[in-house]
C-alpha cells in the first residue's frame, strides 16, 4: 500500500502547491488523483517529483505492507529457508 502523507508535508515545506505541480511542472491531474487516493505512480513520476521538490523518494511516498503481504512473505521465507525479518517491520 502506498501512503503519500510525506509528499504533502514536503510540498508544504517547499511551498509547492498541487496547482503548481499540474500547471507549472506538468504533473498530470490523473497522477495527482492517484496520489490523493494512495494509488501507484510511475518511477519516472517519482523521480520528477523528487527533482521538483529537491528531495528523496521517502520524502514523497511510504510503502506499507498489508497483513496478507506479510503472511505471504513469511511463507516464502519458510519455503526458502531464509528467516530474515520482514522488511521495515521487525516481524519474524
Amino acid at each position: 500500500m502506498y501512503n503519500y502523507d510525506s509528499l504533502w508535508r514536503t510540498m508544504k515545506e517547499r511551498g509547492i502547491t498541487t496547482y503548481s505541480l499540474i500547471n507549472h511542472y506538468n504533473i498530470s491531474s490523473h497522477t495527482m488523483s492517484n496520489i490523493r487516493h494512495n494509488e501507484n505512480i510511475t518511477m519516472e513520476t517519482l523521480h520528477k517529483l523528487c527533482q521538483i521538490l529537491h528531495c528523496q523518494p521517502n520524502d514523497v511516498v511510504e510503502i506499507t505492507f498489508t497483513e496478507e503481504e506479510k503472511n505471504l512473505y513469511r511463507d516464502i521465507r519458510r519455503k526458502t529457508g531464509k528467516m530474515n525479518d520482514f522488511p521495515n517491520t521487525g516481524d519474524t
